[in-house]
């Protein structure tokens, strides 16, 4: 096998004194070989990816001298022999490795960590499980392989990845959603475990509990020398970058940068920068024939105010305020001057314009009138009557609580119903 002296993390620290040592070993590995292609492309490197477990049960990670050591909890704050979920202690080193950069949690930070996140997500999603040692594939092994060998190898397992969650509803390598489940309440968990990963960096701990923890993993930790990093797994790990990073260009456009030391948030990190056209030359003023100013005509001053015309509703126009006021007023309602001219009374309505009347219908008339009303309203309850009566409500099929029928999810569980 072909190595390259350049690890990215130096040692990993494991606490030998408790159960299932060789897992927490594992578990480290694991978590340094998924996030290994985002540390590569920023020159980030890691000195001590060590193990601990703080008596703060809200602690689950601490980034000490910029990435000198990065401390994660690996175990259940109740139970030793209890493994957090692998996701979650992932998100939690993606949350330290920010602190590599920027130290308080500002907007800044979260753009940074929203960054990586969609990094590791499209990772996942193009078929990426780490390195070959700890993969489900084979280990590469041999010698050098060609950059156009590794490119292929990588686009063939995004392929392959897409193929088999293609419809399945799974999204970034998590769990897809189940039948009846609450877009709402996932949305929720997820922000619950961002605020979690937040609360729980030591980070943001005074100076003095900082040394303490290190401290402790100094003394309860053992140190495993971390192998060199084979160079056939470095050209897989590129070739999952440079798909990221193509299909971060087509998100972005023009707007794209790409993540680097200087700039590690890439696109998040920077303004966006909006290109403006490029103005034309506009022409001179034209040069006038004389310099002298052009005499304005007086204006007159002694004109009458011209009184409005009166509405067409019947409401007049106080004189002195110019209030519009309602027909039936004998004086200005701001003002209290006098109507000038008294109201007008209504024009008759012709006889040829009102409204017939059913009273001087012939009898004959009013008869079938009559009638032809009696027979749509049988027409109508038959119509009703036989129309099948829709149920009150559902009785939900996971928790047994009473819903109406007006309600798609179950108020306890949040199921939705199997039937409209």
């Amino acid at each position: 096998m072909v190595f390259e002296h350049d690890s990215l993390i130096s040692e990993y620290e494991h606490e030998k004194f408790r159960p299932q040592e060789a897992e927490a070993l594992q578990t480290l590995r694991k978590v340094a070989s998924l996030v290994k292609p985002i540390m590569r492309q920023r020159g980030w490197r890691v000195g001590v990816l060590t193990e601990f477990w703080p008596p703060e049960q809200n602690l689950l990670g601490l980034n000490w001298n910029r990435g000198q050591k990065i401390c994660l909890r690996l175990r259940s704050p109740g139970d030793e022999r209890q493994f957090l979920p692998l996701e979650q202690v992932t998100d939690t080193m993606l949350h330290e490795l920010c602190h590599i950069v920027h130290g308080p949690h500002d907007e800044a930070f979260h753009n940074l960590w929203n960054q990586l996140r969609d990094e590791h997500e499209n990772l996942l999603r193009k078929g990426y499980t780490g390195e070959g040692f700890l993969s489900t594939g084979h280990k590469l092994g041999g010698g050098r392989i060609p950059m156009h060998e590794a490119h292929r190898r990588a686009r063939a397992a995004a392929e392959k990845r897409r193929m088999l969650t293609a419809g399945s509803g799974q999204k970034l390598g998590g769990a897809p959603l189940m039948r009846g489940q609450d877009i709402r309440k996932v949305i929720a968990d997820a922000a619950a475990r961002r605020t979690t990963v937040t609360k729980g960096c030591a980070s943001g701990t005074s100076a003095e509990r900082e040394r303490e923890l290190v401290k402790e993993t100094n003394k309860t930790g053992f140190r495993t020398k971390a192998e060199e990093d084979d160079v056939n797994e470095e050209a897989i790990m590129l070739a999952y970058i440079d798909l990221v990073q193509e299909e971060e260009k087509e998100k972005y456009g023009d707007a794209y940068i790409r993540p680097s030391k200087e700039n590690p948030a890439g696109s998040q990190g920077a303004p966006i920068k909006i290109k403006s056209e490029p103005r034309s030359p506009s022409k001179a003023p034209p040069i006038p024939t004389s310099t002298k100013p052009v005499p304005t005509p007086p204006r007159p001053t002694n004109i009458a105010p011209s009184k409005p015309p009166p509405p067409s509703d019947g409401s007049w126009t106080c004189e002195i305020c110019t209030l519009v006021n309602p027909s039936t007023y004998l004086c200005c309602d701001a003002c209290t001057t006098e109507r000038s001219s008294p109201p007008p009374s209504p024009a008759p309505t012709p006889i040829s314009q009102q409204a017939p009347s059913t009273r001087f219908l012939p009898t004959s008339v009013r008869d079938s009138n009559a009638k032809k009303a009696v027979k749509s309203l049988m027409s109508l309850e038959a119509t009703t009557a036989q129309q099948p009566k829709k149920p009150l409500g559902w009785l939900c099929h996971q928790c047994g609580n009473f819903m109406e029928s007006e309600w798609w999810t179950c108020a306890g569980c949040g199921s939705m119903k199997l039937s409209s």
